[in-house]
């Protein structure tokens, strides 16, 4: 018995920006947090076990906090994915780490809504790979004082 070739679908312009925009940002916030998870604090995290943790589920949080800063930090597999993100733990370690203040204006950030258009996401990629650059401690002190991406 032959078997077919399963057809894939080739991605829009859309969908290849946004995964140029995650990676952009998760070398971002490498940078920024090394290879220690937010949630548990277990270090060096390396390929399959160093994710992109949201703060914010990326499923309730809309497009103008699915690739923010804010939003995104170094979680390990197990908080990540086993324990749904570890929401008690990340809260406690972005106050810690920034303030309430911080956690209290992402949670504000939540309502805002934003058109997620391959112009935003191209102009969002270039501004994250031009981060690239900077230091850790340069990374969390503009991470503290970040108050989103928006086009003007």
């Amino acid at each position: 018995m032959r078997r077919t070739k399963i057809k894939r679908k080739s991605k829009t312009p859309l969908a290849k920006a946004k995964v140029k925009l995650w990676k952009a940002l998760k070398e971002v916030i490498s940078i920024r947090d090394g290879d220690t998870c937010i949630s548990c604090g277990a270090t060096g995290l390396v390929g399959h076990n160093k994710h992109g943790g949201h703060f914010i589920p990326s499923s309730s949080c809309g497009g103008f906090l699915r690739y923010d800063l804010r939003n995104v930090h170094i979680q390990c597999s197990t908080c990540n994915l086993f324990r749904g993100g570890a929401g008690a733990e990340y809260t406690r370690a972005l106050e810690k780490k920034y303030s309430t203040k911080f956690v209290d204006k992402i949670i504000q950030d939540k309502q805002e809504i934003i058109r997620l258009d391959i112009e935003y996401i191209e102009r969002l990629t270039e501004y994250y790979e031009s981060l690239s650059v900077k230091t850790g401690k340069q990374l969390i002190r503009l991470t503290k004082n970040y108050e989103g991406f928006r086009i003007n």
